[in-house]
């Protein structure tokens, strides 16, 4: 299933690279957010039901991984396997 609207998704959050500690929070709910919009919309757009866990765990890696400086789709690889 082609993940390009994931990474669509996360272009705009990319472009932030450094931000106080106060709002790490802020973005994380924004990345989070972004690719939970973007798995909803494949799994729809795939005829198949995306479960819960399933969204919270990926969308959760991706988060923890652009927290440690990955790209996005170096975070997107690694957490979509």
């Amino acid at each position: 299933m082609p993940r390009l609207t994931f990474v669509v998704a996360f272009a705009a959050v990319a472009s932030i690279s450094a931000v106080p500690a106060h709002a790490s929070k802020w973005v994380d709910n924004i990345i989070f957010g972004k690719c939970a919009e973007a798995m909803n919309k494949e799994y729809m757009k795939a005829g198949k039901q995306l479960l819960l866990s399933k969204k919270n765990e990926t969308c959760n890696c991706v988060v923890k991984e652009m927290d440690n400086h990955k790209s996005i789709e170096e975070a997107k690889n690694f957490c979509i396997k």
